[in-house]
């Protein structure tokens, strides 16, 4: 049986091809109706075959290339991040460098002899405020010497180590600073409150604060150098009996690295009080002084207070017309002058009696006479 289904299909497709070439002969054409046939069947698996290759290479192609572009993005983020730290380095160092150019111009420009020191460690509690720096009695170091920086103070020696020491801050409960104001010249003294401000104390209700004012050290203290800025008044207003005064440092306190150590102090001129500053103080103590109505009088002189002195032993001259029997001229005013006392010599000098033997003699003799021998 299966040998005849071979055969029929054998007979089949022979069929099929001689009708197939019957309809070619017939139709005329130069293309074989079988090639037709085979190129509609096999040109869509062709392009199925194209396109699954295609991207499937396109998908290799971009996960190779991805993971070139992931490794590659590894290495530019690890460059990135190494420049960024050696700009970061590199700002670090100069700024540094701009801060200590400050602290070395400004050493040159202050008087007392300085150490520089570097800010190792700082601590701030409830208690106190104090900062460690990298010098200690290796560098001539003793406790109470003022700790300064190109804006301001900043404190002082508190406790000194063999390479270190301990700096309490002027903002510490514990320090105090004496200090007067720019404009009044008013003393006081800088007391911390374990705050960024710190307040100035003992300034009468009296005496006139002004928002804005200086404040520079007074040199009172024998710590720190007269002269040296403080900070600004930023409130003022009277207590029960000194005034309530804050003042904000002129140094930033919790931004230090690099600091002075005073080791010999050399006080400094302050800056002069402002004109308007030493004439309200002392319009408000003198009083005007009112002025003097004009005079209609005519000038007199005193003959009295401008006689010579009175000389007891002058030889008695002539008697002189007392003036006031002399006759005045018509228009003439004015005081008579006073007549001249005639003494009488003593005739003991130590008793003081005058002798009867001797002659008077004015008390006032004129001018270029002799003395008795």
């Amino acid at each position: 049986m299966s040998r005849y289904r071979n055969f029929g299909i054998l007979i089949t497709v022979l069929t099929i091809e001689i009708v197939v070439l019957a309809y070619q002969v017939h139709k005329n054409r130069d293309v074989p109706l079988l090639r037709q046939i085979a190129i509609l069947v096999v040109t869509p698996i062709d392009k199925g075959i194209r396109v699954v290759s295609g991207g499937t290479w396109s998908v290799w192609r971009n996960y190779m290339d991805l993971r070139g572009a992931r490794r590659e993005n590894r290495e530019l983020v690890g460059q990135l991040n190494e420049i960024k730290l050696e700009n970061q380095r590199l700002q670090e160092e100069a700024a540094q460098g701009r801060r200590l150019q400050a602290l070395l111009q400004f050493k040159e420009e202050v008087p007392s002899e300085t150490v520089a020191a570097q800010v190792i460690s700082s601590g701030a509690s409830e208690t106190s405020r104090v900062l460690i720096i990298d010098k200690g009695q290796d560098a001539g170091l003793r406790p109470d010497m003022a700790v300064i920086v190109p804006d301001g103070i900043v404190g002082k020696v508190l406790r000194v180590f063999p390479y270190a020491a301990q700096v309490l801050l002027i903002t510490d409960p514990n320090s105090g600073v004496a200090c007067l104001l720019e404009r009044s010249r008013v003393h006081g003294v800088l007391r911390g409150q374990n705050k960024s401000q710190a307040s100035l104390g003992y300034v009468v209700n009296d005496d006139k604060v002004q928002i804005g004012e200086r404040v520079f050290t007074s040199g009172e203290d024998r710590i720190y150098p007269k002269g040296l800025p403080v900070g600004v008044v930023v409130e003022a207003h009277p207590g029960a009996s000194f005034q309530e005064i804050s003042v904000q440092p002129f140094a930033k306190l919790d931004r230090l690295e690099e600091v002075l150590i005073v080791t010999k102090k050399v006080d400094v001129e302050l800056p002069p009080a402002p004109a308007e500053a030493l004439a309200e103080p002392l319009a408000a103590t003198v009083p005007a002084k009112p002025a003097p109505p004009p005079s209609t009088a005519p000038p007199t002189t005193d003959h009295a207070a401008t006689a010579p002195p009175a000389t007891p032993f002058a030889p008695a001259p002539k008697p002189a017309p007392s003036p006031s029997s002399m006759p005045k001229p018509q228009g003439q005013s004015g005081p008579t002058p006073a007549k001249p006392q005639i003494a009488k010599p003593p005739a003991n000098p130590a008793a003081g009696t005058p002798s009867s033997g001797d002659a008077a003699r004015p008390e006032n003799p004129p001018e270029g006479a002799a003395s008795p021998q």
